[in-house]
């Protein structure tokens, strides 16, 4: 046969790719939710540094740095809730 495939099983290496593909998501999870772990700990402690490593000079930066000075309280409700939703 001219066209035979060099794999015996043509499914294989579609179950192989998508194997592999589901890895990699996972190691994307566990790397983002170690991520989210430092930047809520951080948000607690000081609440603009946590929103600034995820959004920079954002707006959700400058929110959360004005909540702050008004009040630390709302600046750690507004920084965990923007980092977790």
């Amino acid at each position: 046969m001219i066209w035979q495939s060099k794999s015996t099983n043509p499914g294989a290496s579609f179950r192989s790719e998508s194997k592999e593909k589901e890895r990699n998501q996972t190691q994307v999870k566990q790397t983002m939710g170690s991520a989210t772990v430092l930047e809520v700990i951080l948000a607690i402690i000081l609440p603009p540094v946590g929103v600034f490593l995820r959004y920079k000079l954002g707006v959700e930066f400058w929110i959360c740095l004005l909540l702050t000075i008004l009040g630390y309280i709302p600046g750690i409700i507004y920084a965990v809730y923007v980092l977790v939703v």
